[in-house]
């Protein structure tokens, strides 16, 4: 689980507000006032507007000064070839980084290996960008910079569309593919927005026509830390759990997801329910020890650990506004339905 996951901070996400809306973008009848960006063929224009999470925003020219608050949003700029942009990351000790960007994720200076930045922190940085994947990174309550303090600071927020707070808990794989298209228009990266998408697609569409056909596994989507074992019942997790073949033992309808998509939840529900596998959300090595070590004594007789079926996914694939979902619907399909 990820992008606030139930570590002790559950209880200030809840308490967060906000409303859905997509990321859209409009640009104004001038003239063009941005340059095309070197590496790509699209002239993006400026002022652009930008809708997101039910507020408008408008961006005077190209950004420069780029700061990703979640692995997960951090490597798809990584991916729009935005290194050079990319003044700071945050949150990048939750999640093992994707391979092939390990080592330029290493060079990107950290603001907070585990938590958001400080509103100080963030804004001495003087950036005119920032992306996080809900909007609990720019929660005043817990002393980050709020999308208001932001915007006087000469900085656009932009949450992931499947992040903003009324639409948390119905997000899906599709809107990964909204954000990217925004992205790309936003920072002058049309262009390789639209390669990203059509490679994603394809990457995507070779996992459901591998199991086209299977019966749906009954998985326990669960996140464990701190000796608690929480349940997902909604979001963009449980939409990969079905592209991946998956059918999650948790109903988005049960009372204990009325107001967020995870929950707390004791041994005696999961046993209840005896799933044929458990899908859980890793943050390192140590972590996905850890979690396969307690599913392993608790549910003993349970058919997912009978046969082994305990899949852990990266951390940063379960991120609203991230390409990354697409690696984590293959990690899970080949967990719930093995290559032959």
């Amino acid at each position: 689980m990820t992008n606030r996951p139930i570590r002790p901070l559950l209880a200030a996400a809840l308490v967060l507000t906000g409303v859905a809306g997509c990321g859209s973008v409009s640009t104004a009848s001038q003239s063009p006032t941005g340059s095309p960006s070197a590496a790509g063929t699209a002239q993006a224009q400026y002022p652009m507007t930008i809708s997101n999470c039910g507020r408008d925003f408008t961006i005077a020219k190209e950004p420069q000064r780029i700061v990703g608050l979640y692995p997960g949003q951090t490597e798809i700029l990584l991916r729009l070839g935005l290194k050079d942009r990319i003044v700071a990351q945050a949150q990048d000790g939750v999640s093992k980084p994707s391979p092939d960007l390990a080592d330029e994720l290493k060079t990107i200076r950290s603001l907070g290996a585990k938590t958001p930045p400080s509103k100080e922190i963030l804004v001495s940085q003087s950036p005119d960008f920032v992306f996080s994947g809900s909007e609990y990174e720019f929660s005043t309550e817990q002393g980050f910079a709020g999308k208001d303090d932001l915007l006087k600071a000469g900085a656009t927020p932009y949450v992931a569309t499947a992040g903003c707070r009324q639409r948390r808990s119905t997000g899906t794989v599709e809107d990964a593919f909204s954000d990217l298209r925004t992205l790309g228009k936003v920072l002058g990266r049309a262009d390789q927005a639209a390669e990203l998408e059509k490679q994603a697609r394809a990457d995507l569409a070779a996992v459901t026509d591998r199991i086209a056909g299977r019966s749906p596994v009954k998985t326990a989507q669960v996140f464990y830390e701190g000796g608690k074992l929480y349940a997902i019942g909604a979001a963009i997790e449980v939409d990969m759990l079905r592209l991946a073949g998956g059918r999650n033992v948790f109903a988005p309808t049960e009372q204990r997801f009325a107001d967020f998509y995870a929950a707390e939840i004791n041994a005696e529900v999961v046993l209840e329910r005896n799933p044929d596998a458990f899908v859980f959300a890793v943050q390192n090595d140590e972590h996905q020890r850890q979690t396969v070590d307690y599913l392993t004594r608790t549910f003993p007789g349970t058919p997912a650990v009978r046969t082994g079926r305990l899949v852990g996914v990266r951390n940063a694939t379960f991120a609203p506004g991230t390409l990354a979902s697409i690696e984590g619907v293959a990690t899970i399909a080949d967990g719930l339905h093995p290559k032959s």
